[in-house]
């Protein structure tokens, strides 16, 4: 059941290349050890990023954690107006991909203005130019500038730049990194599954996505993607959150992207998944680890939990194609073929 072919959509091809450009980035001669010298020797890192890089900043935070790193997520809108305290001891990351978000390039000028050190990473098309960056920036490249409004490639790659940092300060901290290419490549394989879920889920009343500890960064870049592509009401939830409020909204026309793996998040996630299943609501579980009886299992390679973010997105990457698909919008352009939202939207600077 499909409106449109999701190969016509600019974002399939991103998706798809995710295993060859991880591969390349393994061994790119990125400078990782300046990186990891300016954020290994801080006291404080606040990781940066608005948007799907904030997601982005949330996974690099809980990496450079297992570093050793005191690594703070923060939005960079909020980065800017309510900022921390910065002091000489402190670093920075600030993930960008395009470079043009006001946010971004704010809180840039900040860490500049606070002789804050400061590691960017962005594309290899960034409209930051190296000229107009705070003395002593280590830039980390990632991919060519996308051309879909729905970021995919260049969020995997953000994501594994950061734990490359992450293995320089501590070998083996987050887990084998070489393994990744292989375990995305394998997650691409799930596509048949994927255009199974988006039929038989493309009319249910809302879309959740839940994760605990490192996945919920996870449950909140599927609900950027399938809102963004799909246009489809959907929310992203850390499970405790959505346990503590929201869960009293659920009906039996919802459903359910449950992000799961082997840690200590993982028995709260069963209950969660659970609970929904029990009013009727259908649960597809994205995890190494076995399924819950009765939900869909989109079996991920086994990666680690440090690192699965990176591996458990493509299936939510590729729901997110398909769904728009089916709804026969297009996903690439951020809904511009809409005028009156056209018109909304260009009264905000993003």
């Amino acid at each position: 059941m499909s409106g449109r072919r999701i190969q016509e959509y600019r974002l399939y091809e991103a998706i798809q290349r995710q295993p060859a450009e991880l591969t390349r980035l393994l061994k790119a001669s990125e400078p990782i050890d300046l990186a990891a010298e300016a954020l290994g020797g801080a006291r404080r890192v606040f990781c940066v990023g608005i948007g799907t890089s904030w997601n982005a900043a949330s996974v690099a935070a809980n990496l450079l954690g297992r570093a050793g790193v005191d690594a703070r997520a923060w939005s960079s809108a909020d980065f800017v107006h309510y900022p921390p305290k910065l002091t000489p001891d402190d670093a920075a990351i600030v993930f960008t991909h395009s470079g043009m978000k006001q946010y971004s390039r704010a809180a840039i000028d900040l860490l500049g203005a606070t002789r804050t050190p400061l590691v960017l990473v962005t594309s290899t098309e960034s409209e930051i130019k190296a000229g107009t960056l705070p003395m002593g920036t280590t830039v980390l490249r990632t991919v060519a500038r996308e051309q879909s409004a729905m970021f995919t490639v260049s969020h995997t790659a953000a994501m594994f730049l950061a734990a490359r940092v992450a293995d320089t300060l501590r070998t083996g901290c987050v887990g084998d990194l070489g393994a990744v290419p292989y375990a995305v490549e394998a997650a691409l394989g799930l596509e048949p599954e994927v255009v199974a879920l988006a039929d038989a889920w493309h009319a249910k009343r809302t879309l959740v996505a839940l994760g605990a500890g490192p996945h919920e960064a996870t449950a909140h870049e599927a609900a950027i993607k399938i809102a963004e592509a799909a246009r489809r009401p959907v929310r992203g939830h850390a499970v405790e959150q959505f346990l503590h409020g929201p869960q009293v909204q659920v009906e039996s026309s919802d459903a359910f992207l449950i992000f799961a793996g082997a840690g200590a998040g993982l028995e709260r996630t069963r209950e969660a998944a659970a609970f929904v299943q029990t009013l009727g609501s259908e649960v597809a579980w994205v995890s190494p680890v076995a399924a819950p009886d009765s939900a869909c299992h989109l079996a991920v390679p086994d990666v680690g939990e440090a690192l699965a973010p990176l591996v458990e997105v493509i299936p939510a990457q590729l729901l997110a194609g398909h769904l728009a698909a089916i709804e026969a919008v297009d996903a690439d352009n951020f809904r511009r073929d809409d005028p009156a939202f056209g018109a909304a939207r260009a009264a905000i600077r993003l």
